[in-house]
């Protein structure tokens, strides 16, 4: 039994030591700080020392690693942002970095040391489906009125999983630039009331009526269209008491 107990503490211990990993001569401890901002929010953001992913913050949190004294680069990857590579001279000690999303870059700064000359990474038109949908997202919101009450009906993709991220990121972004949306699993409970599939596009004569029957003045349609570079995201906001297309927005992937 004791050496069964032994066993068990040192691979806790082995497990667990990436948590417990202190400095030693000749390393330095690096913090990085995640600022609390509502840009990308819901995104995590990646940290990458000497090019190598080795942190993952969520919004207003920070982490730290371990790194061997002497030359280094620290960068950033937030959605759709990006931050320069910069240089840091690590001396047996503790620096600490803070990472800001700005409006369409990302900013790295050493705490007491001033600003690292960070190159700022514009958003890159072919930047995935994160940058697609913000992109798409910001078009069709700019013609929709703040007070309305929002349903996104479907969101159709080839593959199940990614139409699911957008429909949850969308509903994201739109809570985020305080529109009020229709819970999606109440949208569910109508459309299998009224016997239509759950998932997946509908004509727009039903997605109005899903719309209508749920309380909401406004819903939107969405689908990735199109295959390898030559995909595209589309999203609609119709008027549900006019069938009117408000506005819509087509960005490649």
């Amino acid at each position: 039994m004791k050496k069964m107990a032994v066993l068990l503490c040192a691979t806790f211990f082995a497990v667990s030591g990436i948590y417990a990993q202190r400095a030693e001569n000749g390393q330095s401890e690096i913090i990085v700080k995640r600022a609390k901002s509502t840009i990308n929010a819901g995104f995590r953001e990646q940290i990458y020392i000497d090019g190598s992913q080795k942190l993952t913050l969520v919004n207003g949190t920070e982490a730290k690693i371990i790194v061997l004294d002497g030359e280094h680069t620290i960068s950033a990857k937030l959605s759709t942002l990006s931050s320069g590579e910069v240089r840091f001279t690590a001396r047996s000690g503790s620096l600490t970095f803070s990472v800001t999303p700005a409006a369409q870059q990302l900013l790295i700064k050493q705490d007491g040391g001033g600003s690292l000359n960070s190159p700022a990474v514009t958003m890159n038109q072919n930047d995935g489906v994160e940058g697609s949908l913000e992109r798409a997202a910001g078009k069709i919101m700019e013609k929709i009125p703040k007070a309305s009450r929002i349903a996104i009906v479907y969101v159709s993709a080839s593959d199940p999983d990614v139409a699911e991220f957008i429909a949850n990121e969308l509903e994201f972004i739109m809570v985020e630039n305080d529109q009020t949306l229709i819970d999606r699993s109440q949208l569910d409970a109508i459309r299998k009331e009224q016997n239509f599939q759950l998932s997946g596009e509908v004509d727009d004569d039903s997605a109005v009526f899903i719309g209508k029957i749920s309380g909401a003045n406004i819903i939107i349609t969405g689908a990735v269209t199109g295959s390898g570079s030559l995909r595209r995201l589309r999203l609609r906001a119709m008027d549900t008491q006019s069938a009117q297309v408000l506005s819509a927005a087509s960005e490649r992937y």
